[in-house]
């Protein structure tokens, strides 16, 4: 399940170098301010500004106050955020305030997955992102990572319980121990979410659209009004 929120501003390109491509004669690299509040921590990064902040309760209004701490009154050239997997509260907060500074600067949106932004931070080779669910299984999303680059190299799953093991040697991600007891728990980083979200940009990484990315349906039940009679 996705929600309909459209990608704002001018759509990175599909192939070919973007509107910011560098070397001689060319423009320079774009500011691109990042968000990132999927999982248990909220970073923000611009340039070479960064902030954090603890997830849960409250991560709608901490992913606010990190993302101007780091803008410090700049304007930013594109606006990337992570669109999930992960907390449904944190995904849509970060989402929602990229999509307003999206909007009311003009700027280009960059979707970035969590998936991506885990496996960037791994050295080059297979590498496999394990989210935790909160909902007693895990998220799987397998990537090659080239010149530090993550590329999918399957849809994303669901592992539970009882499935056969991931074959994957390299796993990172928050639920990476719960598969592998001697692997690190790991987060996203900002700084990571705009490197990617830059080689998205220029037309290295394929675009994607700006909705939640849903592996599952999101667990919120609706008011009481809208929910069917009983039969």
């Amino acid at each position: 399940m996705r929600a309909a929120l459209p990608l704002v501003g001018p759509r990175p390109p599909t192939n070919g170098r973007g509107p910011f491509q560098g070397g001689a004669g060319g423009l320079a690299a774009p500011r691109i301010l990042a968000l990132e509040c999927a999982l248990a921590r909220s970073t923000a990064a611009f340039g070479d500004a960064s902030a954090e902040a603890p997830g849960g309760h409250g991560q709608a209004a901490a992913i606010v106050l990190l993302a101007q701490q780091v803008l410090a009154d700049a304007t930013p050239d594109a606006v990337a955020v992570t669109i999930g997997p992960g907390s449904f509260t944190g995904v849509r907060a970060a989402l929602a305030l990229a999509r307003g500074i999206a909007l009311g600067v003009g700027i280009p949106l960059i979707p970035v997955t969590t998936g991506e932004a885990l496996a960037a931070a791994a050295p080059d080779g297979p590498v496999l992102a394990a989210i935790d669910s909160r909902r007693g299984h895990i998220f799987l999303m397998p990537f090659t990572v080239a010149g530090s680059l993550p590329h999918p190299t399957a849809p994303p799953t669901a592992w539970r319980p009882g499935d056969a093991p991931p074959a994957i040697a390299r796993i990172v991600g928050d639920a990476a121990p719960i598969l592998r007891p001697d692997a690190p728990a790991t987060l996203p980083d900002a700084r990571d979410v705009a490197r990617i979200a830059r080689a998205r940009l220029d037309g290295t990484l394929a675009p994607l659209d700006a909705t939640p990315l849903y592996i599952d349906p999101p667990a919120v039940r609706p008011p009481p009004a809208l929910r069917p009679a009983p039969a």
